[in-house]
């Protein structure tokens, strides 16, 4: 099977849901990279969709926003 190219709207798509998901839950940028164990720069580069995000980051951005994966996408 082959794999298909996330396309580069859809990574900003994504990394903007991301980052009103943290904001709606008043979680701040340096908190939730503390969390997860990145700098804030590489998160921040996701939420503005500048990186496609690993599978890994997925799942520890939901952790850290409180939420399992499938919450966290399900809305975007």
């Amino acid at each position: 099977m082959a794999r298909t190219k996330t396309s580069t709207r859809e990574v900003k798509q994504l990394g903007q849901h991301i980052a009103r998901e943290r904001q709606r839950r008043g979680i701040s940028l340096e908190r939730l990279s503390a969390e997860m164990k990145i700098s804030k720069g590489n998160l921040s580069d996701l939420e503005n969709g500048k990186r496609d995000p690993r599978f890994s980051t997925l799942v520890a951005i939901a952790e850290g926003l409180g939420l399992k994966l499938s919450q966290l996408l399900k809305d975007y």
